[in-house]
């Protein structure tokens, strides 16, 4: 573990961070040097990985659910630029999982971006929510991977009423 010490050596951080995401995931690199991927390993995950490596590194990503996001913010760390976004179906669970943890949100409600980027940051796999998911893409096949939609067909369908359905499927 590299604890204390700071990357300054950007090919040597891209690099390694190129080779844990493809060991895990299919990864895209853009001509801005920037690493793109779908579901996969979170930028904690990521982060985690690359401090143990190499040492303290920057990561931040322009749209992370709806804001800016960055982790380790330091001047004089190298900054890797990353794009991870969430499929359809995990972008759902992800609501879905912030809607039981924090409660009924809305498209308007404070720092939901914030709200959403703790949950999908957490690692697991959640039965319950994948099944509410499931059930609310039989019932809108259509539905499109955005915060607004999302939210407006869980509250049409009723969250209780998925929740019962998720929690009668692990039977």
């Amino acid at each position: 573990m590299q604890l204390g010490r700071i990357v300054r050596d950007y090919d040597r951080a891209y690099q390694e961070a190129l080779a844990f995401l493809s060991s895990s995931t299919d990864v895209e690199q853009t001509d801005q040097q920037v690493l793109a991927w779908e579901d996969g390993p979170s930028l904690v995950e990521l982060s985690t990985h690359l401090s143990e490596a190499l040492g303290s590194i920057t990561i931040e990503q322009l749209d992370y659910l709806g804001a800016p996001y960055s982790l380790n913010p330091n001047r004089r760390s190298v900054t890797l630029k990353v794009m991870r976004s969430l499929s359809r179906h995990r972008m759902i669970e992800t609501i879905l999982r912030c809607w039981g943890a924090n409660g009924p949100i809305m498209a308007d409600t404070t720092n939901l971006p914030d709200l959403l980027v703790s949950v999908a940051e957490q690692g697991g796999t959640y039965p319950i929510p994948s099944a509410m998911t499931t059930a609310l893409l039989l019932e809108f096949p259509d539905l499109e991977a955005n915060t607004s939609a999302i939210i407006k067909a869980i509250v049409k369908t009723g969250y209780e009423h998925l929740w019962s359905i998720g929690f009668s499927a692990l039977r």
